[in-house]
């Protein structure tokens, strides 16, 4: 099962499973969660309901 992660300092998302980030329909990463959602149903690619946001979220306190 992949686990998505949303990496908030550069607005990527990435797929990570067993600890190795996943490609998915020749990527391995993506700009937004719609478009990672649609690459791994494509690849087959089950995944976690449970997103991690890393870095800061609150880009106006940089």
């Amino acid at each position: 099962m992949g686990r998505i992660i949303e990496m908030a300092f550069s607005g990527l998302w990435v797929i990570k499973r067993q600890g190795v980030l996943t490609e998915a329909g020749g990527r391995l990463y993506w700009p937004n969660r719609e478009s990672l959602v649609r690459a791994a149903a494509q690849a087959g690619i089950p995944l976690s309901d449970v997103v991690v946001h890393t870095g800061r979220l609150d880009a106006g306190s940089r």
